[in-house]
């Protein structure tokens, strides 16, 4: 998320949380993906895809002839992803053509990356705060800091 208020980072994948889907609703959006000239990066067909969305993994999907960027595709599997998908932001990013995108909160998206803490996840973390501070409601923040047992202090990321 980062990435899209302006930090240079190098990514491989978008991430993309979906409410639980049943098989057969999981079998349409496969075939119109596969449709569109998208394809699956994992083995198996759509039976196996599913199963492995069942079991807490993501898929990841690209258009054909393409690696990188990818998708990777995963099922709400927590509270917190829950709370994010239900309270997401709704950005519509205009040029040519207007473009509508859900994220995250940023109060979740903050305490995650600490919580991820590769070196680039805490980076992204500390921009974002940077970014967004004076906005975020620290109430929040500081709950999901707490279920995700990070604390921010050491880069600078004061919720009190």
């Amino acid at each position: 998320m980062s990435i899209l208020f302006g930090r240079s980072r190098g990514t491989e994948d978008i991430d993309i949380l979906v409410e639980w889907l049943d098989e057969n609703t999981f079998t349409v959006l496969y075939s119109r993906l596969k449709n569109k000239k998208y394809y699956f990066l994992n083995p198996g067909g759509v039976r196996e895809l599913y199963q492995m969305l069942e079991e807490g993994l993501a898929v990841r999907i690209s258009k054909e002839d393409m690696v990188i960027p990818n998708i990777e595709l995963k099922f709400v599997r927590n509270e917190i992803e829950k709370y994010s998908l239900e309270n997401r932001i709704r950005l519509i990013l205009e040029d040519d053509t207007p473009f509508e995108l859900y994220i995250s909160p940023i109060e979740v998206q903050i305490p995650y990356k600490l919580y991820l803490g590769s070196d680039k996840d805490i980076e992204d973390a500390v921009y974002l705060w940077e970014i967004f501070k004076r906005y975020l409601k620290r109430e929040k923040l500081k709950r999901f800091m707490e279920k995700l047992e990070v604390d921010g202090r050491i880069y600078g990321i004061e919720v009190e």
